[in-house]
């Protein structure tokens, strides 16, 4: 009579041995996932470094630091006060010389006091300067005093036609001849008519 157990009932009892093999996919899989994490995330810490340019013997520098000394070189001068203040000074030197000679410039302000009192023909002004009677200047320093000054001489015409009304009557032919005869005012034909008109004789 057998009292022990048997040899097979007791192999039937012990556990079955663990498959180590059926751990092996997982643990791949979570050091991909880990691998993956540190190259994201080392990707999206680094930040952008400019581009480097090297040179044959020279070590590489980046673009940016390159291209600014070039920006600077082209750009121009640009000009200064200091530069422009000789030219600026200048001028006042230019515009304060006189225009005219010392006996011009006299010669000048006695034919502006003449006319700012009576009419004056541009050859009547001229005579008046120079003749002995009168101021006395050389005949070629009071024609350039006249010629100098801007005179309306059609006004002057209406002017001395109307001094002339003043005093006594005329036609209005006759007030366009006083005022055109050269032993008159010596005004031309075309200023004495537009003088004469602009009075009640031609009207």
């Amino acid at each position: 009579m057998n009292t022990g157990p048997s040899t097979t009932n007791m192999s039937n009892v012990l556990p079955p041995k663990a498959d180590k093999r059926r751990h092996w996919p997982w643990v791949l899989v979570i050091v991909a996932v880990l691998i993956l994490v540190i190259v994201v995330s080392a990707a999206t810490s680094t930040p952008d470094k400019p581009a480097v340019t090297a040179l044959p013997g020279q070590a590489a520098t980046p673009t940016s630091q390159v291209a600014t000394p070039t920006s600077q070189a082209a750009a121009p001068p640009q000009s200064t006060p200091e530069a422009a203040a000789p030219a600026t000074a200048a001028a006042p030197a230019t515009s304060e010389a006189p225009k005219f000679p010392p006996q011009v410039e006299q010669a000048r302000s006695s034919a502006e006091s003449y006319l700012s009192f009576s009419g004056f023909s541009r050859a009547g002004l001229i005579r008046q300067l120079s003749s002995q009677a009168g101021d006395g200047y050389p005949k070629d320093v009071a024609t350039q005093a006249v010629d100098s000054l801007q005179i309306d001489w059609n006004a002057q015409a209406a002017k001395s036609a109307q001094s002339y009304l003043d005093i006594q009557s005329f036609s209005c032919s006759g007030l366009i001849n006083q005022l055109s005869s050269s032993a008159g005012d010596g005004y031309t034909k075309v200023q004495a008519t537009y003088g004469a008109h602009q009075t009640a004789a031609c009207k």
